[in-house]
């Protein structure tokens, strides 16, 4: 995935993808920050009258009111920022939650070579700790700086009303502070870059080193992996001090140039009291309203730190989200009336990425309601053959055609409901039994999934579990043996009820006879289906109708079991070959 955290614009796509459905929310939360603000200078323009004209009149009356209405506009303060607070929180976390929703149903949509492709630690910090990074900037940091934007222009303008000169000479350091914190933003934002990768490469390693906890300990490599572990986490602990570092330092020039400015206040405004010019009451209003000034700049400094690590991170996630599936449904895509489960494969051809040839130029045809086979030697491109029916991923050239229609004119969701894949490679969610049985059907009563586990030889297994099908497989499903996951996997395909089963070495962790046996049960239970099982272990199949034989990609033989061995081919050497000679791994590379 190619990084955009440097590419212009990306902060302005998210607004206007993300941000703009919620404009009706941004303006209420508008109007009430105009409402704070302006509320923030009236309490020192109320001094200035107490101090200037009740003080100095003695008027009782008038500071008693003076004194009720700074008590209002107190009151009315508090509301309204509790409730700008409320409103920019809960559009914040709307954004949020939508922006998390779209990137996760994104990346749903991606094929399963993109996951064999990335780290999946990687794209789980992409979903979590980036978009948390965007959290702030969406429910607080955008609204503060539109507030401590609004808040320093009409406290400017207030204070050019009482004494255009003495603000003139407050504002005269600024443009030097803008200056120089203008030059800190392209390494505090590269440093945030810095940080977000190191986050993700933090999380790949974590990632995998708690899934594979068993080869560490096999192997006694605890202690290694804790070194390991403090190195990865040497560049982000790194990046983030530099960060804080830079943080400080624009803090503290903002504090210095604003104390300064003060000091120059102080000065000319003391000058002009004392020659008449100024009243003290416009003095202290001036200074009141002056100091505030602070609290938004210094703010505003905050903010930038936080928008430099959600543009950081907004790129990221946009190089998640900018990912083209490989996977996607033809406009025009349809369903045929007919579904009897022929499959015709015609020309067949496919590259990896990397250039490597996985098929080629394969030619046959399967029958509704046969039984076939393809073996092979290892890296022959069986197991890609068999996803590609499915369409978990599309060959480069030719078609695959079931019941008369291309499959990537089908709709893809009814594909995959008419088309079950089991391989070997067991998924199991951290979940009930009769929860990741119902990932087929989700309605299936206690009684099918029952049968469904007759059929995978599990049954008197599960009963003799104390909480039966609410026993927790654990995740990806250690708490089962591997030939025990992969029985459940058959006995969840039993219930989706496909027309066309591709089992992809579903039985490779069941031995010879057990494997036979469950074969012979779930061909039963499944009549009818078009079958095409993917195997090593050649002897357990030599009751197919139609085996077919590929070698480099390429299609070589195919007949029965009888009429392979008598012609003497690759078919006749696999099968006098030993088990583990030619098992073939889960995908060619």
């Amino acid at each position: 995935m190619s990084e955009q955290s440097s590419r212009p614009g990306v902060v302005r796509r998210f607004f206007g993808e993300s941000v703009r459905p919620y404009l009706g929310l941004q303006i209420e939360i508008g109007i009430c920050l105009i409402v704070s603000v302006a509320l923030e200078i009236a309490d020192p323009l109320i001094l200035r009258v107490v101090i200037d004209r009740a003080l100095g009149d003695r008027d009782e009356a008038l500071l008693v009111t003076l004194v009720a209405l700074l008590g209002g506009v107190l009151v009315f303060r508090v509301a309204f920022r509790l409730i700008t607070v409320w409103l920019y929180s809960y559009s914040g976390l709307r954004i949020l939650f939508d922006f998390r929703q779209r990137v996760f149903e994104h990346v749903e949509r991606l094929s399963v070579w993109f996951f064999r492709r990335e780290r999946a630690g990687d794209i789980l910090a992409r979903l979590t700790t980036d978009i948390d990074a965007l959290q702030r900037a969406a429910a607080h940091t955008v609204v503060k700086a539109v507030q401590d934007l609004l808040t320093i222009a009409v406290i400017l303008s207030a204070l050019l009303w009482l004494n255009a000169p003495l603000t003139l000479g407050l504002i005269l350091l600024y443009p030097l502070l803008i200056f120089l914190l203008s030059r800190i933003n392209r390494r505090l934002r590269s440093e945030s870059l810095a940080a977000r990768d190191a986050i993700g490469g933090l999380y790949m390693f974590l990632e995998e080193r708690l899934g594979r906890m068993r080869v560490v300990q096999e192997f006694r490599r605890e202690i290694r992996e804790a070194q390991q572990h403090v190195k990865v986490s040497r560049p982000w602990i790194a990046s983030n001090l530099k960060m804080s570092v830079i943080g400080a330092g624009q803090v503290s020039l903002a504090d210095a140039m604003v104390t300064g400015a003060f000091i120059v206040v102080f000065l000319l405004g003391g000058l002009q009291v004392i020659d008449g010019s100024l009243s003290l009451g416009s003095l202290v209003a001036f200074y009141t309203l002056a100091s505030r000034l602070y609290r938004p700049i210094s703010g505003l400094i905050d903010i930038n730190i936080d928008l430099q690590v959600a543009r950081a991170a907004l790129g990221r996630v946009y190089a998640l989200l900018d990912e083209a599936p490989e996977i996607e449904e033809a406009p025009n895509a349809t369903v045929p009336e007919s579904r009897p489960g022929e499959i015709a494969i015609d020309h067949v051809g496919l590259r990896w990425p990397d250039g490597s040839r996985a098929l080629e130029d394969v030619t046959l045809r399967i029958a509704a309601g046969q039984v076939v086979s393809l073996v092979g030697p290892s890296g022959s491109g069986k197991s890609t053959l068999a996803a590609s029916i499915g369409r978990f991923v599309d060959p480069g050239e030719g078609t695959i055609h079931l019941d008369g229609l291309d499959v990537r004119q089908w709709r893809l969701g009814a594909l995959r409901r008419h088309v079950g894949l089991v391989t070997q490679e067991t998924q199991l969610f951290h979940d009930t039994l009769a929860a990741n049985l119902r990932l087929a059907k989700r309605r299936a009563s206690d009684d099918e999934l029952w049968s469904a586990l007759r059929v995978a030889g599990l049954e008197e297994l599960v009963r003799k579990m104390p909480d039966g099908l609410e026993t927790l497989v654990g995740e990806e499903g250690q708490r089962l043996s591997g030939g025990e996951r992969q029985r459940l996997a058959l006995a969840r395909i039993l219930l989706k009820r496909p027309r066309v089963l591709v089992l992809d070495e579903a039985t490779a962790a069941l031995d010879a006879e057990t494997e036979r046996t469950v074969l012979e049960r779930l061909l039963a239970a499944a009549s009818g289906c078009t079958v095409v099982i993917v195997g090593h272990r050649l002897s357990a199949l030599t009751f197919v109708d139609r085996i077919f034989v590929l070698s480099g990609g390429r299609l070589v033989e195919s007949g029965s079991h009888a009429e392979l061995m008598s012609t003497g081919g690759l078919y006749r050497r696999l099968f006098e070959l030993p088990e583990e000679e030619r098992s073939e791994p889960l995908r060619p590379q």
